[in-house]
């Protein structure tokens, strides 16, 4: 079995499931960082760096690469919108009937 480093061009579903995983795991980082205050958002943020770094180092070709940023921020930008619509229904609670 071939080792995890060796993302290449012969196993594209594979490199695919590993950009896919690591964007949305990169963008829920960043969404996090957004959106809890106090120290510990750095975490996240570092987290981020981490896991960018951890893409960049096991694939070599620019098209994944650039995938993996388009992604992350697709994933940031959808799980920044689905928290603050959350935040926002469980502070304004819908009126009572009546």
């Amino acid at each position: 079995m071939k080792d995890l480093r060796d993302l290449d061009e012969e196993n594209k579903t594979r490199t695919a499931l590993f950009i896919s995983l690591f964007s949305f795991l990169c963008g829920l980082c960043l969404a996090l960082f957004a959106s809890i205050s106090g120290p510990i958002h750095f975490v996240f943020s570092l987290l981020a760096f981490i896991i960018g770094l951890r893409v960049f180092s096991r694939v070599d070709r620019l098209k994944p690469r650039v995938w993996f940023v388009i992604l992350s921020i697709i994933w940031y930008l959808l799980l920044t919108t689905i928290f603050t619509m959350v935040t926002y229904v469980r502070d304004n609670p819908l009126p009572a009937a009546g």
